[in-house]
């Protein structure tokens, strides 16, 4: 029997070229099995992590519109707050004009009073004895007789009790004007104190809303952190999806660099398959080739096909 020695060594080493080929591509495939998983877990890693951001986003846009309306609600307490301040500020201006002007009336009217005082300390009698004093005086000088000299003395006496009485007159004219004005006073106390309670009513009213502007203020600085910390965390999650997304990226030129080298290494097999297969009919058609020329030589009848395998090698 014909052997092509030179084609079965050749066969043989394409043959071993075959199994490196294949035993490479079953590393390369395994590579790139392992690459998919990574790359799927990269992809849920970052489907999860987006799901956190978007709920975290979500959290931290609800606190916010929260922390809106609080401010608006704040400033709108400020607003009602402010409007009554203005009130108090008109009521407590009015209140103290009319104090001062009160206390000016009290002061004019007190140093009456220390007017009418003095007067009164330099008067030794009261006005009714001093009248009758006067009377019975001037009755002495109109009905009895007397002389020169008691006349003048009783004249000069008269004249000291009326200037007496002239002063006690003045002084109870500086008593009916502190009068006066102490009753002014008080009218104008009065006006005051009406001013006085719109000023503490409308106070109050201020110290409420002020305490609600700033609750509503309060509120929101909490929730502005709530808020803050839920964007924190937002972006914590946005910077793990950007590391992610360039991780798989990268995964992902990995993977197609390796799929080009295992579509390579398949054109590799199927290339050193084709030349097996070419070599090893080669092999079979050189035995029938030797069968042909014995059949040739014994004289028998040859097939078409078998004219054709040597006109195809060249042998005819």
């Amino acid at each position: 029997m014909f052997v092509d020695r030179e084609k079965v060594e050749k066969l043989r080493e394409l043959e071993e070229e075959l199994t490196r080929v294949r035993e490479e591509l079953d590393e390369l495939t395994e590579e790139r099995s392992r690459l998919l998983r990574e790359i799927k877990s990269l992809k849920r890693e970052i489907k999860e992590a987006r799901e956190r951001a978007a709920r975290y986003r979500s959290l931290r846009d609800e606190k916010n519109e929260q922390v809106r309306k609080l401010v608006e609600e704040g400033r709108r307490f400020k607003e009602k707050r402010d409007e009554f301040n203005k009130v108090v500020k008109h009521h407590k201006k009015k209140r103290d004009s009319l104090n001062e002007r009160a206390r000016e009336l009290v002061n004019e009217a007190l140093e009456y009073v220390e007017k009418a005082k003095k007067l009164r300390s330099k008067v030794k009698a009261r006005p009714g004895e001093l009248r009758r004093e006067i009377e019975r005086l001037e009755r002495e000088l109109q009905t009895k007789p007397i002389s020169p000299r008691r006349e003048e003395e009783i004249a000069e006496k008269i004249e000291k009790l009326r200037k007496q009485l002239e002063m006690w007159e003045k002084a109870s004219e500086y008593s009916r004007k502190a009068d006066e004005l102490f009753s002014k006073a008080d009218e104008l106390k009065e006006k005051a104190s009406f001013h006085h309670e719109r000023v503490v009513e409308n106070a109050k009213k201020a110290d409420k809303y002020h305490e609600k502007m700033v609750k509503a203020f309060e509120m929101a600085d909490a929730i502005r952190e709530e808020a803050d910390g839920y964007h924190r965390k937002y972006e914590e999650e946005m910077l793990k999806v950007r590391d992610l997304e360039r991780k798989l990226r990268e995964l992902e030129r990995e993977l197609e660099n390796l799929e080009q080298k295992i579509m390579e290494k398949r054109a590799e097999e199927q290339a050193i398959q084709v030349r097996m297969k070419d070599i090893e009919k080669r092999i079979v058609d050189r035995e029938k080739i030797e069968e042909i020329k014995k059949k040739m030589e014994r004289g028998e009848k040859l097939t078409f096909e078998e004219l054709q395998l040597l006109h195809e090698y060249g042998e005819i």
